[in-house]
């Protein structure tokens, strides 16, 4: 007859309960953390968000010393990394908010000016982060996503990021603004039953 000793059934039966909760953790851990920087500009929180940050980075970088050319002749360029849909809304907004501010007047290309100004984006988009507890629909029927949120913050954000150049065309000096960020929220918490707004775009 085989005797197995009680000590020897708790050394096998210990590992049990650690090991269910690990597979636990690992399920409610999936999906986690979720991050996606996008220029997409469908929908209309996605266009107010990245227009409403662009005139707010506008707005602080005309305030920026290097362009307050009072009642000067300037042209003006625009930059990004790629054609973009807001580049020319962002120049003409620019355009508004120079002549509004200092005075300024901006000549097309190839006319005579008193500078050149250049803006460079880094950014123009928006920004979108999930961070909470989830669990894997593991493809059930019916579920169109891939988890259930338990407890997630939702972040949906505009960001406009940049800097401008300024050369005077008198003696070809050079001077740049410090870069500039301007952020606009739209956070929400979410629960398998209800969606919480933190922030209202106004």
């Amino acid at each position: 007859m085989l005797f197995v000793s009680r000590e020897t059934l708790l050394i096998y039966r210990l590992p049990i309960k650690p090991l269910l909760m690990l597979v636990i953790l690992c399920f409610v851990a999936t999906g986690c953390t979720t991050r996606q920087l996008t220029d997409n500009l469908q929908g209309s929180t996605a266009q107010r968000l990245v227009t409403y940050s662009l005139e707010n980075f506008l707005e602080e970088l005309v305030q920026q010393p290097q362009l307050a050319l009072k009642n000067s002749k300037v042209n003006l360029n625009i930059n990004f990394v790629e054609e973009h849909p807001l580049t020319r809304y962002a120049n003409q907004l620019l355009v508004a908010k120079l002549e509004s501010t200092h005075g300024i007047r901006v000549s097309g290309n190839g006319e005579p000016a008193d500078y050149q100004i250049e803006v460079f984006f880094n950014s123009l988009g928006t920004d979108q982060d999930s961070f909470g507890l989830s669990l894997p629909t593991l493809g059930l029927a019916g579920v169109s996503d891939s988890r259930i949120d338990i407890l997630a913050l939702d972040r949906f954000h505009g960001v406009t990021e940049g800097y401008a150049l300024v050369r005077s065309s008198k003696d070809g000096t050079r001077s740049n603004t410090r870069r500039l960020l301007s952020r606009v929220r739209a956070d929400s918490v979410t629960t398998p039953i209800l969606t919480f707004p933190l922030n209202q775009l106004d």
